[in-house]
């Protein structure tokens, strides 16, 4: 199952903040899609949940400066 989170026009650590507490409810296995309009959010997000969690993070840009990363629960 994936939960979607609108994170346009916020910058980090809000994105992060928003994502914490969705992935801290649902199981593994899961999804959480953030989308987001800042750049800098792809490193500061994928960074986080890579290197803290191990949860593995996809990017996919689904128009010309908006994103969607993918982060799956472990």
């Amino acid at each position: 199952m994936e939960h979607f989170i609108d994170a346009l026009g916020e910058m980090c650590p809000i994105p992060i903040i928003k994502a914490e507490k969705v992935l801290k409810k649902i199981g593994a296995g899961e999804s959480v899609i953030l989308e987001t309009d800042h750049s800098c959010s792809i490193q500061s997000v994928t960074g986080h949940f890579e290197n803290k969690f191990s949860y593995p993070c996809k990017i996919k840009e689904v128009e010309e400066g908006i994103w969607q990363i993918e982060i799956t629960k472990k």
